[in-house]
């Protein structure tokens, strides 16, 4: 047997105990698998590493994996929560939106306003969100900043014609700290790596309400719900001025004569006229359930995948 980065998984728990230790295969799975006792030692180093590291998120490189990980505190010691996330970002094209979605994303004219990638835990919504601002960075340009608690992808430096600058928080309460500094620094694009509390929220529709573009990503199930969190959040008066997309993913797996395949499927919701902004300014998300199913049967009809009305394609 190898070593723990030969293992398929997606999260792993970490407890002082290694034949207590747990972890899942891929995100939606129920069934949680015993590490081989070959791994112990190696699962020992991998504790010791993370009790080094004085913060309740962040993120590590072991043995060749890159993990983000999350300590949480039970009555019989720390628990470490860690989970695999990609050595190299993904280009956009590679991901698997809908052709229209992801030229309306694309598109230069939009310059300003909230973009969510909402979804469950691994759906792809930090790996989808970094590869636009990628994109966007090598084809538009601009300068774009982040406020990221922690950073999961290397992002830094020149990209096309444009730059993005990170900036790693130890607190979610930083991002309007955060975003305060990049108003004064020329800013084109703000990045929130999740939103998660009150000021992240606030600070996402201050931003778009300034004439940034700011993406962002949030737990969260349908754009419905998506809409919900941060109106009760933020307001649904600034979500309602500010947004301009919530674009929801799910990955399923799938077997296939060739093996096991990622599946992803996409809900887009683009706030399109005054009408839509009426409806979420009133909290009225019901109404825009035939509106969300509306953009989704477009953006089937004029994808050259002609898949069915959710499914964006297969990732391998």
């Amino acid at each position: 047997m190898g070593g723990l980065a030969d293992i398929e998984f997606s999260d792993i728990a970490v407890e002082a105990e290694p034949a207590s230790c747990r972890f899942k295969r891929f995100s939606e799975d129920l069934t949680v698998q015993v590490v081989p006792q070959a791994l112990w030692p190696e699962l020992q180093a991998l504790r010791e590493t993370l009790l080094a590291v004085d913060s309740a998120r962040f993120r590590i490189e072991f043995h060749g994996m890159r993990l983000r990980v999350q300590r949480r505190q039970t009555p019989y010691g720390p628990v470490f929560i860690a989970r695999r996330i990609a050595q190299v970002l993904r280009r956009i094209d590679d991901i698997g939106l809908p052709g229209p979605i992801l030229s309306a994303l694309r598109d230069p004219r939009l310059r300003a306003g909230f973009v969510i990638f909402s979804g469950g835990p691994g759906s792809g919504k930090t790996t989808t969100a970094c590869a636009l601002l990628m994109d966007r960075l090598e084809k538009i340009g601009g300068f774009t900043w982040t406020a990221e608690n922690p950073v999961e992808f290397d992002l830094q430096g020149p990209h096309g014609a444009g730059q993005c600058y990170q900036e790693e928080i130890n607190e979610d309460g930083e991002v309007m700290r955060v975003l305060m500094d990049t108003l004064r620094s020329g800013a084109d694009t703000f990045y929130i790596g999740e939103i998660r509390e009150e000021q992240s929220a606030k600070a996402a529709c201050l931003a778009a309400a300034s004439g940034m573009l700011v993406v962002s990503t949030l737990h969260a199930d349908n754009p419905q719900q998506a809409i919900l969190k941060i109106g009760m959040l933020a307001g649904f008066d600034s979500i309602a001025q500010s947004l301009k997309a919530v674009v929801t993913l799910r990955l399923d797996n799938r077997m296939t004569a060739n093996g096991p395949q990622k599946v992803l499927y996409v809900q887009p919701f683009f706030v399109e006229d005054e009408a839509l902004r009426i409806k979420i300014r009133e909290g009225n998300l019901a109404s825009i359930n035939s509106d969300i199913e509306m953009q989704r049967n477009r953006a089937v009809m004029g994808s050259a995948a002609g898949l069915s009305s959710t499914r964006g394609g297969i990732l391998r």
